[in-house]
This record gives C-alpha cells, sequence and structure tokens, in this order.
C-alpha cells in the first residue's frame, strides 16, 4: 500500500506543480521565457488584484493543440498581423488577478517581430511596472490621460519606453514620440 501510494504521489506531482504555475492556464501552445518569475507586478486593471506579466514562447497551433478560449489574444498594438495559428519565439503573456488571461503578440510580418530585436534578446528583458504614483507613472499620465492604473513600460532599440495600459476594456499601448 505504501508503494501504491508514493507511485501515486511521484505521477502526480508534475500535475500538481503545473497547476501552481500561472502559465499553464495558457495550455500547452505557451511556455515561459527564462525565470518562471513574471517580469512585471502590479495592479494593472485597478481591481484591487495583483497582476502579473510573463515573458513567453508561443508555439504554433495544430489540430490537437489550440490556445484555450479563455486567452484573449492581442496582435495589434506591437505588431500588425494576428497570430492565427503561428507561434512566437517571443509575446507577453499577462494573468490578471480576477483570472482574466491576455497574450500579447508583435508580429510584423515580413518585417519581422516586435519581440526579436536585440534588446529583447539580453539577459534582462525590457519590461518593467510604473506603479501609480511613482515619477514614471506621473510622467505618463501627463502625456496619456487615459492611464489610471499601474502601467507596464516595454523598452525599445531607441532608448524609447512605451506604456502597456488597461483602458477599461482591453490594453492599449503609449507610444511617446521618438525623441529619447
Amino acid at each position: 500500500m505504501l508503494r501504491f501510494g508514493l507511485l501515486v504521489l511521484i505521477l502526480l506531482s508534475p500535475l500538481a506543480a503545473r497547476a501552481d504555475d500561472p502559465l499553464a492556464r495558457f495550455g500547452p501552445l505557451v511556455s515561459g521565457l527564462g525565470a518562471a518569475s513574471p517580469v512585471a507586478t502590479g495592479d494593472f486593471d485597478g481591481d484591487g488584484k495583483p497582476d502579473a506579466a510573463y515573458l513567453v514562447a508561443v508555439r504554433p497551433a495544430t489540430a490537437g493543440a489550440a490556445l484555450p478560449h479563455e486567452v484573449t489574444v492581442i496582435g495589434t498594438l506591437f505588431g500588425n498581423k494576428k497570430l492565427g495559428n503561428r507561434g512566437t519565439p517571443r509575446a507577453l503573456a499577462i494573468v490578471h488577478g480576477n483570472g482574466a488571461l491576455f497574450l500579447l503578440t508583435g508580429s510584423l510580418g515580413e518585417d519581422g517581430d516586435f519581440f526579436d530585436t536585440p534588446i529583447w534578446n539580453s539577459d534582462e528583458p525590457p519590461v518593467r511596472t510604473a506603479a501609480r504614483g511613482s515619477k514614471d507613472f506621473v510622467e505618463l499620465r501627463r502625456h496619456e490621460p487615459r492611464l489610471h492604473n499601474d502601467a507596464i513600460l516595454v523598452g525599445t532599440e531607441a532608448g524609447i519606453d512605451m506604456a502597456l495600459y488597461w483602458n477599461g476594456r482591453t490594453y492599449a499601448l503609449y507610444k511617446p514620440p521618438e525623441e529619447p
């Protein structure tokens, strides 16, 4: 009986570990890149619950595997092409404290991918939080009055941070003028 219990424990332990992984809710096509910790945390949607953003890779969809219907895919903020059944080497996955799931991709068609530039190949991804009330937040709010909650700052090759923020329905992107 003890051996049976140990066998069950050994077989179920990967499932238990996967259940604790917030990225597991994105299904088998999405896997985290680098450390398992988020690249940004905050209350992005303003509901008082902590939210987290992760850098992920997305494998192409197949007849037997696709993204769960609970995942909202946004492909036109950083890119100009929807993900469709294609995969992508890098994307941002956002998990809201209320359970909502978002996947932001950056396909630029024949021009490549927003997330496939040297700055994204560095050890430290160019993503951080602009917490409500912080210096970064106050500065952004001067230019983008629709910003009300913590925002995700996303760096660019030009050294300019864009702000990814919740507009009450979905994510929006503030792109400042091209002057660092």
